[in-house]
C-alpha cells in the first residue's frame, strides 16, 4: 500500500512538473473599441500575445489610436518582453517598447512590474528609458466586478510621468497624461465580451501647453462601444 501511495504521488509530482514546464500561448485583445467624440470620432486597440510556462514569458503588444476624421495615429507603439514571476502574484518583466507614432520614431528600454493587489486589482507599473536619452514612467490599474451573472463593470486609470521635457514630441516633464474610464462588459462566453462606456484623457502640465499652442484642446471625454476577446 505504502509502495503504490509513493509511485502515485511520484506520477503526479511528475505530471505537475511537465505542466509547468509546457509551452501555452495565448492572444488577448483587452480593449478594441470606437470613440464617439463630439465629431472627432477615434478608433482604439490594445492587445497581447504570451508565449511560454508558468517560469518564462514573451510578450508582444500592441496599442494603437487612430483620429477617424484626420486619418492619422496620435498614438502607436508595440513592446517585446520578458516576464517571469518574482512574487507569488507579481511577475517582473523587461524589454523594449517602440513608438510608431507620433513622429518621430522612438525605442525604449523597458523594465516593470505586473500583478495583482489586493481586492483584485490589477497593477502594471513600467518604466522607460529612450534612445533620446528620457526617462518616464506608466502605471495603470484596473479591476473588474460583476453586476449580474453575466454583466461585469471594469474601471480603469493610466497616469504616464516623465522626468523632463521633450519639445520634438510635445511632452513635458512632470505628469503628462491621464486615462480614466467605466466600461460594462456582458460576456457572451469566457473569451468574449462586447462592452459599452465611457473614457476620459487629459494631456497635463506643460504638455497640455503645448497641445493648447498647436490649437488642440488637452482633453477630451468619450463614449466607448467595443469587444474585449481571447483565444
Amino acid at each position: 500500500g505504502a509502495a503504490l501511495v509513493a509511485a502515485t504521488v511520484s506520477v503526479c509530482a511528475a505530471q505537475a512538473a511537465e505542466m509547468d514546464s509546457m509551452i501555452l500561448s495565448h492572444v488577448t485583445v483587452e480593449r478594441l473599441e470606437y470613440r464617439l467624440q463630439d465629431g472627432n470620432d477615434h478608433a482604439f486597440v490594445e492587445g497581447e500575445l504570451v508565449i511560454g510556462n508558468d517560469h518564462h514569458k514573451v510578450v508582444l503588444g500592441i496599442e494603437a489610436e487612430r483620429d477617424l476624421v484626420g486619418g492619422t495615429f496620435e498614438g502607436s507603439q508595440v513592446h517585446l518582453l520578458y516576464r517571469r514571476p518574482v512574487l507569488d502574484f507579481f511577475d517582473v518583466q523587461a524589454g523594449l517598447r517602440h513608438d510608431l507614432a507620433p513622429d518621430p520614431e522612438t525605442t525604449h528600454l523597458a523594465l516593470g512590474l505586473t500583478g495583482l493587489l489586493e481586492q483584485w486589482i490589477e497593477l502594471e507599473a513600467n518604466a522607460y528609458v529612450s534612445d533620446d536619452g528620457d526617462a518616464s514612467v506608466r502605471v495603470e490599474a484596473e479591476t473588474e466586478f460583476f453586476v449580474t451573472r453575466r454583466i461585469f463593470a471594469q474601471p480603469l486609470v493610466e497616469i504616464d510621468i516623465n522626468a523632463r521635457e521633450n519639445a520634438r514630441r510635445e511632452i513635458g516633464a512632470g505628469f503628462s497624461k491621464i486615462e480614466a474610464g467605466l466600461r460594462f462588459h456582458y460576456v457572451v462566453t469566457g473569451g468574449l465580451a462586447p462592452y459599452i462606456g465611457i473614457n476620459y484623457e487629459a494631456k497635463l502640465g506643460e504638455t497640455a501647453d503645448f497641445a493648447r499652442a498647436g490649437g488642440e484642446d488637452p482633453d477630451a471625454v468619450s463614449l466607448v462601444a467595443g469587444v474585449r476577446f481571447a483565444y
